[in-house]
């Protein structure tokens, strides 16, 4: 009993900061989490990820509706990229139980320097053709169920809402406005981490409990995220979102690499 009431507090903790995260960049917060579980708390790799889609679910959840108070939910286009996300999500669920944990680890850290790298490349300027999701042709119909596969099968397979993918998708390819890109990156990651939580409790990965608390606290920082991110500069977000990608993603490739060198001797 003296050990439970101090974990549950540091993951109410831990779980509000993520939630901040997650709300202020419109990602599911799982690039903080998943190192956070890994690292700290000894983690196995995948059930780490699985975990953490949980709290990626509430804390979307959360972030999403502040967005939208705000009008900056992309309802239409954010339909078809869900449709995407859910046939991403189940395929990734099921090739991430046939993939090394240390792989895995490897892989996360890659893509989230490419990707912060991408957010810091592009100039974040909308372009009014692109960014009008109330004419949809069946090209940019088809671009956005495709990003929405892109950004299932990264949630499925790191344990992540997939923001990570999107956001810059839609800023840099797509013409979305930083906090347009965020707002409708939450609202269709929450189907998309749901379907990956339950896909993956069947073999045991998924801690719901854990998740839950994580949760709970990701719920109340991200809304307080949000709103932060809502009164600054969509650069000056964007811009930071980038730098912490490239922290964060680095640190997770140069602790795969070194386990692997360390196992190999």
């Amino acid at each position: 009993m003296s050990t439970t009431r101090p974990r549950t507090l540091a993951d109410l903790g831990v779980g509000t900061g993520v939630g901040a995260f997650s709300g202020a960049f419109g990602v599911g917060g799982g690039i903080m989490l998943v190192p956070f579980l890994v690292l700290a708390r000894r983690m196995p790799q995948k059930q780490a990820q699985a975990t953490s889609l949980v709290m990626v679910a509430m804390a979307a959840t959360a972030g999403a509706v502040r967005y939208a108070l705000n009008g900056d939910v992309a309802w239409l286009a954010g339909g078809f990229i869900a449709i995407g996300g859910l046939a991403g999500a189940w395929l990734g669920a099921h090739l991430v139980q046939r993939s090394p944990g240390a792989v895995l680890q490897a892989l996360f850290g890659g893509l989230v320097i490419v990707a912060g790298l991408r957010m810091l490349w592009t100039s974040g300027t909308p372009d009014p053709t692109t960014s009008d999701v109330a004419d949809l042709s069946v090209l940019l119909t088809l671009g956005y169920a495709l990003a929405g596969v892109g950004m299932g099968l990264l949630s499925a397979l790191f344990g992540i809402g997939g923001g990570i993918l999107l956001v810059p998708v839609l800023v840099g390819l797509f013409g979305y406005t930083q906090h347009l890109a965020a707002g409708t990156s939450l609202a269709v990651m929450v189907p998309i981490a749901l379907v990956g939580a339950i896909r993956l409790t069947r073999p045991g990965l998924t801690q719901w409990a854990q998740g839950a608390r994580f949760g709970a606290g990701a719920i109340v920082g991200a809304l307080i995220g949000a709103s932060l991110a809502l009164l600054v500069s969509g650069g000056v977000v964007r811009m930071a979102f980038g730098v912490l990608m490239l922290i964060v993603g680095g640190r997770m490739a140069w602790d795969a690499w070194r386990a692997r060198r360390e196992g190999g001797h």
